[in-house]
């Protein structure tokens, strides 16, 4: 990045508190663009099984850029950080982490080839139930069961992907990451899309292989173990978007010594016409099927893996800040002891 780019990008981060909607712009030509990203969230939660009602405030401030090759390729990146405005309950954790960091070749109708920190192909799957702003049933599906609490992000991740005529097709690789230990990991989503007015139905279905080692490693069961995840998927809209929103998965998700479980998660949704609210509603469910492998791991043999109710509301007051409340309640099960729940209240400044 040459003198005059980094300092429209100072400039631009600096005139983000006027709300142009060109402030975040900081280099745009008929091949190439440069843009300041991210958004300002601050919320106060309140749970059951935390006493401490903090009001926390997080920040994603990054770069995204794309320039073209020629007519058939372009190359891009993004990196975005994620920044915590108090100091984590966890010491260990860092106050800044990234959120995203990829970068890609985009082959115009022969898909894309992206490398970096985000979410693998199975994801795809299910990312239609992980819309809602804070939570989701069990935190969604896949990020309360199959991924630890990264929210689908990943380290070391290959992904290639492609749309042709609606047909969807996503194949991923994970190269070895020592903080999760995770040796390697492939996946891969199929899928299909067509218009129906101007909605769009889609059908997915997905599988995930990790290869870890170290599955006995102390105080955390769900790192180093060999973990394979199953899922199919439908949904019909866009969540957030004039109209209503349906999206329905089923999944199957076996940890090596650990858990053998299979479930459904169902959301639904519907935003007024205008696009200034926006209200969703969750269900999340899932069966431990082998209750002996729970009853050694995590002392429990109950048939209830997880079960969780999620309610969301949402008003855009602008087209960039939004207020909005969610609530949850977590059924007693494996992962709950007692039964829990939860409420979210906060603003947010999109840029």
């Amino acid at each position: 990045m040459n003198k005059k780019i980094l300092s429209a990008a100072i400039a631009a981060v600096l005139a983000l508190s006027s709300a142009s909607s060109n402030a975040a712009t900081v280099f745009s030509n008929d091949t190439a663009n440069l843009d300041v990203i991210g958004r300002m969230k601050i919320n106060l939660n309140n749970n059951d099984a935390n006493a401490d009602r903090r009001l926390e405030g997080i920040a994603r401030l990054g770069l995204d850029g794309k320039t073209k090759v020629n007519d058939y390729l372009s190359v891009y990146g993004q990196i975005l950080y994620e920044i915590q405005a108090q100091e984590p309950t966890n010491k260990d954790d860092s106050r800044i982490d990234v959120y995203y960091g990829y970068v890609g070749f985009d082959f115009n109708d022969f898909g894309k080839l992206q490398f970096g920190h985000f979410e693998d192909a199975y994801y795809k799957v299910v990312s239609v139930g992980d819309v809602f702003v804070d939570w989701g049933t069990m935190g969604n599906t896949y990020n309360g069961v199959s991924d630890n609490d990264t929210g689908g992000r990943k380290d070391g991740v290959a992904l290639y992907e492609v749309n042709y005529n609606g047909l969807i097709f996503t194949a991923s690789y994970q190269f070895r990451d020592t903080s999760k230990h995770v040796n390697y990991g492939t996946g891969a989503t199929l899928g299909y899309e067509f218009e129906v007015g101007d909605k769009a139905i889609g059908f997915m279905g997905g599988y995930n292989h990790i290869e870890g080692y170290d599955p006995h490693m102390e105080g955390n069961i769900l790192n180093g173990a060999n973990k394979n995840e199953t899922a199919i998927s439908i949904y019909y809209g866009e969540y957030g978007t004039p109209g209503f929103y349906a999206a329905a998965i089923y999944n199957w998700d076996k940890l090596q010594s650990t858990y053998k479980v299979n479930g459904v998660e169902a959301v639904l949704g519907y935003t007024t016409p205008g696009g200034d609210w926006t209200f969703g509603a969750a269900y999340g469910y899932l069966h431990n099927v082998d209750r002996g492998l729970t009853r050694n791991a995590l002392g429990s043999d109950d048939r209830v893996f997880q079960s969780a109710w999620t309610g969301e509301v949402i008003y855009n007051v602008t087209s960039n800040f939004q207020i909005y409340g969610e609530a949850e309640r977590h059924n007693s099960s494996v992962v709950h002891q007692e039964a829990e729940n939860a409420l979210s209240l906060g603003l947010i400044y999109n840029f």
